[in-house]
């Protein structure tokens, strides 16, 4: 298979753009973002503090942080807030002000997603009951703007300290909106008039498809779209492809009509990303399943395709208070049924702060742009002629070459799409086109389900190399030689080539030593523990973090407490939120006994039950403690963030709900949940273990 890549640059200009109203560190050109003067590639990860237990918010930016997320963003939900007009509440899990202290003191900037109307599956949007009432909202209705200036007035009282143009760095205005961009504008009025200041303003580039100067524009791409409807896996529609199109149709289909953006749209603005999925969150009738490649792969592509601005929507999964019904459902007016507690949302770190292989599998990416080529986002993205715009046609290859002016670069390749089989390409020769000079690249055989880049044209050390058969992944200066650590692209033997000899490259510790260059390879499978912290590197299973030079891991620890919990089915119990189980079949309860002391001198105490059923919720007495759609067969709970319970209640009950072959509970399931059991049956009760290196 012959492919020609060829490059037709975009200029690099300032760009006539009102995204700040702050002098700082940060600025935009048309082509990507700068920190002090240089380019720079944010890693933005969703994390919702009101949907986290405060007690867990430092370590879980740090986990995030040692994910390569360099930025956080975050909704502030207008009903959490302010339910009732005029009585604001920051407290608890609410207490932004102490969340944004955290930020500043371990140098992770935030973004601020605002609204007035948010989404995030929360109930009416994140509108107050009062506000949904209104005849004209999310409009320039002077009733409607003078309730959110009064909400935002009380907002700025504590976010003020942080607006700096160091912590929060941006403010997101509306969400998916519909309407004129014109309304945007004056919430942008309403919000400097009260004194918010950041380096950006942003807005979600769909459904509009139009940028504007006054907002940086954000786009969205998720794995699946569980807010479709239908009963049966939904088709193939490039939603994993490395492609030149900017914006995404589908993304927000539950709510309006996205327009596709006019080509060339997007040329002359930074390429930008709030909400591409690394997950998606469960409905009630949809259950897809995000794999490691499902939640990799959508990052992926969007990072072949020329972002410069990653923002992952979400990075860590969490859970929706539960002193109210806060979730999004039929009953309210809104189009899906979304559990009343579960927001894990299949993310990379889950919502009890586990890291999942998705999650071990992007830090690999980000790595590589925080530690071996920060100025990545220079580079820009080109593509071959598609052969056709088919999702379902796998005949060609979807790549491209990210490179410089000069023809230094990447070369991208996916073999993977969700729902679709591609096969292996056999003898891929890629020739780069730039400025009358024509590159080219190493044959390869590319197997399907592949998604790798390698780098070509680079100068490491004082090596010129022609390319590297590997993915790089960090790079530092030790003892006067470069040691650049690079993971093997999946199916393909490792080497390298300088001045058109190719020699290869082994998996051995201490790496290859070319010159004053030493390349270590580590093989796929290994590369999931790889740690770079501090410039040296680690390989460590569990969920890693660190903080002042010290290493924190988490792990299971091979002790098994099963024998020191019982589940047992009990009568039935009068229990709150018997409708929320989405089933016509007949509900079972069971009576999960804990020892008191499970939990002392233990970090964590991780449950895991295999689970036949369709549905099934947690209580506490009458206090809902948690729920599962249940999408894998597997229920997981860990046990600390319900200590407080079970100090006073060590028996929770647990009602569980059958699929059925007709009526709401007959939902599409990936994969399959046999029709009419509810069974419920522990596997093990792990000890989660922290140690510091």
């Amino acid at each position: 298979m012959d492919i020609t890549v060829k490059a037709k640059p975009h200029p690099v200009r300032a760009g006539a753009f009102n995204y700040s109203n702050i002098k700082s560190r940060y600025g935009a050109n048309t082509q990507y973002f700068t920190k002090d003067g240089k380019p720079f590639t944010p890693i933005a990860g969703e994390l919702h503090f009101s949907r986290l237990p405060r007690a867990r918010w430092k370590e879980t930016l740090l986990k995030m942080r040692e994910c390569g997320i360099n930025t956080v963003s975050t909704y502030v939900f207008w009903n959490y807030h302010e339910e009732i007009k005029g009585q604001f509440d920051f407290a608890g899990n609410k207490d932004i002000a102490a969340f944004l202290q955290i930020c500043k003191d371990i140098g992770m900037p935030c973004v601020l997603r605002i609204g007035p109307w948010c989404h995030g599956e929360v109930i009416r949007g994140g509108f107050p009951k009062r506000i949904n009432k209104m005849a004209k909202k999310r409009c320039d209705n002077p009733k409607y703007l003078a309730e959110v200036k009064e909400f935002w007035q009380g907002l700025y009282k504590e976010v003020k300290p942080y607006l700096d143009g160091e912590t929060v760095i941006g403010i997101q205005l509306e969400n998916e909106y519909t309407g004129p961009t014109e309304h945007i504008r004056t919430l942008r009025k309403i919000a400097e008039k009260i004194g918010f200041k950041v380096p950006f303003f942003t807005m979600t580039a769909w459904p509009s498809g139009k940028p504007d100067r006054d907002f940086l524009p954000m786009i969205g791409g998720y794995p699946d779209g569980p807010w479709n409807v239908g009963k049966k896996a939904l088709k193939p529609n490039n939603r994993f492809a490395v492609t030149p199109a900017k914006t995404e149709d589908e993304i927000g289909g539950d709510l309006f009509k996205s327009q596709t953006a006019q080509k060339g749209a997007y040329d002359d603005v930074p390429y930008a990303s709030c909400e591409t999925g690394p997950g998606n969150q469960v409905t009630q009738h949809r259950r897809p399943y995000i794999s490691e490649k499902d939640g990799y792969g959508v990052g992926f592509a969007k990072f072949a395709s020329g972002v410069n601005w990653l923002g992952y929507y979400m990075f860590c999964g969490g859970a929706n208070p539960n002193d109210r019904l806060m979730q999004e459902n039929r009953l309210t007016g809104y189009p899906n049924n979304y559990p009343i507690i579960d927001y894990d949302f299949q993310a990379p770190i889950s919502r009890y702060g586990v890291c999942r292989p998705h999650g071990d599998r992007l830090r690999l990416m980000h790595l590589f742009i925080n530690e071996f080529d920060p100025e990545i986002c220079r580079k820009q993205a080109y593509f071959p002629k598609w052969k056709s715009k088919d999702p379902f046609d796998i005949s060609f290859l979807k790549c491209s070459v990210r490179a410089d002016e000069n023809g230094c670069g990447y070369f991208f390749a996916s073999t993977y799409e969700k729902g679709l089989q591609y096969r292996d390409f056999k003898d891929v020769n890629v020739t780069f086109a730039i400025q009358d000079k024509a590159i080219k690249l190493p044959s390869v055989d590319i197997q399907a389900g592949a998604m790798f880049f390698y780098p070509f044209n680079i100068t490491l050390g004082h090596v010129h190399f022609d390319y590297i058969l590997a993915q790089p992944v960090a790079k530092a200066v030790v003892d006067g030689k470069t040691v650049c650590y690079f993971v093997q692209c999946e199916g393909i033997t490792p080497k390298y080539s300088v001045n058109g000899k190719e020699c290869p490259l082994d998996f051995s510790a201490n790496g290859t030593v070319i010159d004053d260059v030493i390349a270590v390879v580590i093989p796929y499978e290994k590369a999931r523990t790889f740690h770079f912290i501090n410039g040296k590197a680690y390989f460590l299973d569990g969920t890693v973090y660190s903080e002042r030079g010290k290493i924190y891991c988490e792990q299971e620890s091979g002790t098994d407490l099963k024998n020191e919990i019982s589940l047992t089915r009990c009568k039935k119990q009068k229990l709150p939120y018997n409708y929320f189980l989405y089933s016509a079949g007949k509900r079972s309860d069971y009576a999960l006994k804990l020892p008191k002391d499970i939990l002392e001198n233990r970090l964590d105490v991780v449950l895991t039950f295999d689970f036949d059923g369709l549905n099934l919720q947690v209580f506490s007495g009458k206090t809902l403690l948690n729920d599962y759609f249940n999408i894998d067969r597997k229920f997981v709970m860990h046990l600390r963030d319900y200590r407080e319970y079970i100090e006073k209640n060590q028996t929770l009950l647990i009602r569980t709900a059958p699929k059925t072959k007709f009526g709401i509970s007959n939902v599409y399931h990936e994969i399959p949940v046999p029709l009419y059991s509810d069974k419920l049956v522990p596997v093990s009760a792990k000890e989660l273990t922290l140690n510091i290196l």
